[in-house]
């Protein structure tokens, strides 16, 4: 995989991209990004990251590993608050919300997760 014959494709198919150095930094919609280092010749680094403002951590960047990590914790605690909340003011209806938070983040981190492996499966095809 060469940065020249990376770039060439991706200004050909109109990717948003900024070269740095030895690095291609790929934009891609709702603050995701794709990195791919080309510093070692032998060994090419594909590596993604969520940025600014997305729908999984707000204001914090991270990879979607992180990502996905970072909800799944979030997730429990929110599990047992409302499992609490639940037993002591039996009677209030707080599993829609529950659900809701729970599948807003399943949602956005398939997105997240198909774009980033599409783009990777895309790019290893180019360079073949």
């Amino acid at each position: 995989m060469e940065i020249d014959k990376t770039e060439e494709l991706l200004k050909k198919f109109d990717y948003k991209f900024q070269r740095k150095n030895n690095e291609l930094i790929i934009k891609m919609d709702f603050s995701q990004r794709t990195i791919i280092d080309f510093s070692d010749s032998e060994k090419i680094k594909i590596k993604d990251k969520l940025v600014g403002w997305n729908f999984l951590t707000g204001m914090i960047e991270m990879s979607i590993k992180n990502a996905t990590l970072f909800n799944f914790i979030g997730a429990m605690v929110m599990t047992i608050l409302f499992v609490y909340l639940d037993l002591e003011f039996g009677g209030t209806n707080l599993i829609f919300f529950f659900l809701a938070f729970i599948i807003w983040i399943l949602l956005w981190t398939i997105f997240y997760l198909v774009k980033a492996e599409n783009l990777k499966r895309i790019l290893i095809s180019w360079n073949k």
